[in-house]
């Protein structure tokens, strides 16, 4: 502008300066950043009451970018409200247990019939096992009357099956814990180190039944001890897949008798146990997640299951909650980490693209599967709750922590705190994070193509050798008037229940794309077309009029666009004019404004405005609504393309 003008056309210096001044401050969108940061804190005050806490703001718009969520099973798939049904002693005799959740109110049954479990030594002893290999405890509120977890919930579950088997069963073997081995995923078991009130001293095991039965040795069965045979072992193997394969969590339950001078426990001394047992629990999923699952495949989104439960189970809450359907019997529908860890690094990345469900891993082998997906151009999600997963939560595009049952390391490896632990809680957040994205991209839009009419009105007439179409203190005030709100009141608007059905956006998508830029090149030639309009149908009757006139036609053009720019694929009429009142709201108080600052003597004189007549402002209100059914059109007409390509 500056050139075009001193050099060119030997406009005076004082006056293209301020005019180029003027429109240097208003073509570049100052207001971006401030903006941008509004859209990220709107998004995650709507994602917090979503339950989706953000502690890092940058990561609002990366959820919607995400292409994967690996997701743990327990408590984030299912409810978290673990209830035992089933149990086992080694020589096949087998109970069933009634009773929910955490109240220890429940009945043995065997036959059909109640059994009172204290009068078979063998089940005793597995109760007492469930009952004190256990750092979960429950607090009953007798205002309420419910019953409340504190703890681990497979511990809460085993110690609630040791309460309704009675409560000299459960009172901790009248004795006291001397060493605590706390459970790990490498070893998968836990343990602990009991003297009893007699003085001797046993180790008291739970954990993954396959790892506790290869540690035993002996099983107890009629009051005594035998020997665990091979037929023993198919028996709780087979035994184990079933109930897997029905969705339970299976636990296995063993004890060993140690050395009067024991007073630690270590990973060494599990081993020659006896084993007491097997017991069968049910997580049942929660209701919301398959429909949120069904949402993650609409929006181009793939689920993983990384969990770290016996394979059968992980597989038959994955097929619950449709994250895998009914699989051939040629391609491997699930994989262990055991299987995993043979593959070569080629075939390691074809397992982990192909494969929906991992069951048996270790947070070691989590991050892996995170990293492989990564290196494939996945941006990815992933959940986590223990003190292990924080590597993972902090390689992982977006860490998701549990904030009911995860750990404070956990939570500070996270970018992202679930406030409920619930998968569709992900899922509103990635539609949230989606959304953030398409009110900066739109606001962006508004802002480039508003700015873009006002430099190319400017540049336009000063090289045609008219004089500047306004003035440096009418650019500024164009620019405050117009901007200074729609952008704020773009970034209020609402997702238009169609976000989660685009395809997820990549790591190198940019603001301004090809699909786009017909659209605003269009519009800025719109705009600049109307202003030229007015400005030589006007400027007979002098400059000023001229001026003001341009002026006029240009803020209302740039209100009608602010219609335009809340969708850029569905009409501004089908998603509600009113259904943003900030957008509103911007446009009312703008219009008024904009008349006002025409008619009030001061500001006339202060901006060197020519009042104009009320049928000369409906004429350019009426004219400037162009813009806003030329966008109509235009998006009808993307609309039909689509159709016709999908057709």
């Amino acid at each position: 502008l500056f050139v075009t003008g001193y050099f060119f056309r030997g406009m005076e210096i004082n006056e293209i300066m301020l005019a180029s001044i003027a429109a240097l401050v208003s073509v570049i969108p100052e207001g971006l950043p401030a903006v941008l940061s509004i859209v990220l804190a709107i998004g995650s005050h709507h994602m917090a009451r979503r339950n989706a806490i953000i502690r890092e703001f940058t990561s609002v718009e990366t959820l919607g970018s995400v292409t994967t969520i690996i997701t743990d099973k327990t408590g984030t798939l299912t409810q978290n409200m673990l209830t035992v049904k089933k149990v086992a002693l080694p020589d096949g005799r087998e109970w069933e247990v009634s009773g929910e959740g955490w109240s220890p109110v429940g009945s043995f049954f065997r036959g059909g019939e109640v059994v009172e479990p204290g009068d078979d030594p063998a089940l005793v002893r597995l109760l007492q096992v469930a009952g004190n290999s256990n750092d979960a405890s429950i607090r009953h509120d007798l205002d309420t009357g419910t019953y409340t977890l504190v703890g681990d919930p497979t511990e809460g579950a085993l110690l609630v099956l040791a309460r309704k088997g009675g409560l000299p069963v459960a009172r901790q073997m009248e004795g006291h814990r001397l060493d605590d081995l706390p459970f790990s995923s490498h070893a998968k078991f836990r343990a602990s180190l009991f003297q009893t009130p007699s003085g001797e001293k046993e180790i008291l095991v739970s954990g993954a039944p396959e790892k506790i039965l290869a540690l035993s040795g002996r099983m107890d069965a009629d009051g005594g001890r035998d020997d665990l045979s091979s037929e023993d072992r198919k028996r709780m193997e087979s035994l184990i897949n079933e109930w897997s394969g029905r969705a339970m969590r299976v636990i296995g339950l063993a004890w060993k008798r140690v050395a009067a001078d024991h007073e630690e426990i270590e990973e060494s001394d599990v081993r020659h146990l006896v084993f007491a047992g097997i017991i069968g629990m049910i997580d049942p999923p929660r209701p919301e997640v398959r429909e949120a699952v069904m949402k993650c495949r609409d929006a181009g989104i793939r689920v993983i299951m990384a969990t770290g439960d016996h394979l059968q189970t992980a597989m038959a809450i994955a097929r619950e909650t449709g994250i895998v359907g009914e699989v051939s019997p040629d391609v491997a529908p699930a994989l262990t980490e055991a299987q995993l860890g043979v593959l070569d690094e080629r075939e390691f990345g074809e397992a982990v693209r192909s494969t929906h469900v991992f069951a048996r891993l270790t947070p070691a082998m989590k991050l892996r599967i995170c990293e492989t997906l990564q290196d494939q151009g996945e941006l990815v999600a992933m959940t986590g709750d223990g003190v292990n997963d924080a590597p993972a939560l902090k390689k992982a595009d977006v860490g998701v922590a549990m904030g009911v049952m995860g750990t404070d390391v956990a939570r500070e490896a996270s970018r992202v705190v679930l406030a409920d632990d619930n998968f569709s809680t992900i899922v509103n957040a990635v539609e949230e994070g989606r959304i953030v994205f398409a009110n900066a991209r739109q606001t962006s839009y508004f802002l480039l193509s508003t700015n873009f009419s006002e430099i190319t009105i400017l540049i336009s007439l000063v090289a045609m050798g008219y004089p500047i179409a306004l003035t440096a203190t009418q650019i500024l005030w164009l620019n405050l008037v117009t901007d200074g709100l729609g952008d704020k009141a773009l970034a209020a608007e609402r997702g238009h229940g169609r976000v989660l059905l685009e395809k997820p956006l990549t790591k190198k998508d940019q603001i301004l794309n090809k699909e786009v830029m017909p659209f605003l090149l269009g519009l800025t030639i719109l705009m600049t077309g109307l202003a030229l309009g007015v400005y030589f149908h006007f400027l007979p009757a002098g400059i000023d009029k001229a001026r003001t006139a341009v002026f006029s036609t240009m803020a209302f053009s740039q209100l009608w666009n602010l219609l335009n720019m809340r969708s850029m694929k569905q009409s501004v009429f089908a998603i509600g004019i009113f259904s943003n009142p900030w957008v509103v709201m911007a446009f009312v108080i703008s219009a008024v404004v904009q008349v006002l600052i025409i008619e009030v003597p001061l500001f006339v004189s202060l901006f060197g405005f020519f009042p104009l007549s009320g049928p000369e402002f409906l004429a350019m209100f009426a004219l400037s609504s162009t813009v806003l059914w030329a966008g109509e059109a235009w998006k009808l007409f993307g609309r039909w393309v689509r159709r016709e390509a999908r057709s």
